[in-house]
């Protein structure tokens, strides 16, 4: 099995949690604390560089509300290409669902970004 290169597997990581939170349209302010106090304290991403997914997180927050589809292709193709990889792959579910839980609520369009986020790990529609 190959290693993920480290930028491909902190864009998954981070544009799963993103494709999530920007796919109602809101992204309130709690989601981006969240997910930044997430990645400090959760075993799921102490594999990963900080500084790198503070970053990613920020390149990601410019582009999303530009081309939200454009960037949810882009974030998919790099999600596919972690699946052979059990940690990334549980530190791109678990971003997913962090993102659910920030608001404290789930639209139709954030169950859609976690079907679109389940296929692309393989997974079946409702798996996340």
């Amino acid at each position: 099995m190959t290693e993920t290169n480290p930028k491909t597997a902190l864009h998954a990581i981070c544009g799963a949690y993103l494709l999530v939170a920007y796919s109602d349209g809101q992204f309130a302010p709690v989601e981006e604390g969240r997910l930044t106090s997430e990645l400090a304290a959760d075993e799921a991403f102490t594999r990963f560089d900080q500084a790198a997914l503070t970053a990613e997180m920020a390149e990601l927050m410019q582009v999303f509300p530009e081309d939200y589809e454009a960037t949810a292709l882009d974030v998919l193709v790099s999600i596919a290409s972690v699946k052979a990889q059990d940690v990334e792959k549980r530190a791109v579910m678990h971003a997913a669902r962090v993102a659910i839980i920030a608001d404290q609520a789930i639209s139709p369009q954030e169950e859609h970004a976690l079907d679109r986020i389940a296929l692309a790990l393989g997974l079946e529609k409702g798996a996340l």
